[in-house]
């Protein structure tokens, strides 16, 4: 695996910070002065992750989930989608740093073990699958990638080859309003093992980023329609 090499590498030489470039004492990549001043979410709703920005009190839902809650059940991110994580992660997909997503996922990992501290973790992790147009172009699947780190460092297993994406849909970033994202992801992913999660009761679903929330919402109903499961959506970032 591309993190097994990582970790090989950084046995044999110096650790350098993800963000300045310079010397790194800590596990992550990231140097003390930059984790400190790294982007934090603050209150977030409790269903869907949004920054509540202090309009409502901590723990509550926001409106939105309140009127209309998603079909997870809970979204939690390590970093608010903004500078310089935005930058991150794009370096991550785009250009194969995969030093750069192991160092965001170690601080993911860290986030979901105190998450879970005296209440039951997920049984297992699914990532948000590729196209296989689109995998094969990039080589690699980053939610695939951020599992396999959470895997590791938080003791939980990981499907691979659960969920498959058959449409090769065009990025949801390029879709103008909602309606056009939902009509994007209609019938684009599909359960290809569902032996794999017979039984499971508890499930996580891994992506790099949450925006809109149209992706994680289409497979979680999905997964829905199969068996009855908690839904919890994990990422390296969520937008504000």
């Amino acid at each position: 695996m591309f993190y097994e090499r990582i970790q090989s590498i950084r046995c044999a030489l110096p650790s350098t910070c993800i963000v300045c470039g310079q010397v790194a004492d800590g596990e992550h990549s990231i140097c003390n002065d930059c984790g400190c001043e790294l982007p934090k979410l603050e209150d977030c709703c409790r269903r869907c992750g949004i920054e509540l920005n202090g309009r409502l009190v901590k723990g509550s839902c926001c409106t939105r989930c309140q009127l209309s809650p998603p079909a997870f059940d809970s979204c939690t991110a390590a970093f608010p989608y903004v500078s310089p994580i935005d930058k991150l992660v794009a370096d991550f997909k785009f250009s194969a740093r995969f030093d750069i997503g192991y160092s965001l996922s170690r601080v993911l990992a860290c986030r979901f073990n105190a998450y879970y501290i005296g209440t039951a973790k997920p049984e297992l992790l699914l990532p948000v699958p590729l196209h296989k147009n689109r995998l094969g172009s990039r080589g690699f699947n980053q939610a695939s990638e951020i599992c396999n780190v959470l895997s590791e460092y938080c003791a939980v297993a990981t499907s691979h080859s659960s969920l498959i994406k058959i449409q090769n849909t065009q990025p949801q970033i390029s879709m103008s309003s909602a309606t056009a994202r939902k009509k994007n992801l209609r019938k684009a992913f599909a359960v290809r093992q569902l032996d794999g999660l017979t039984g499971v009761t508890h499930i996580a679903l891994i992506d790099d980023v949450v925006t809109t929330m149209t992706t994680t919402q289409t497979i979680s109903r999905m997964l829905r329609e199969q068996q009855d499961c908690r839904i919890d959506v994990w990422c390296l970032a969520r937008t504000l």
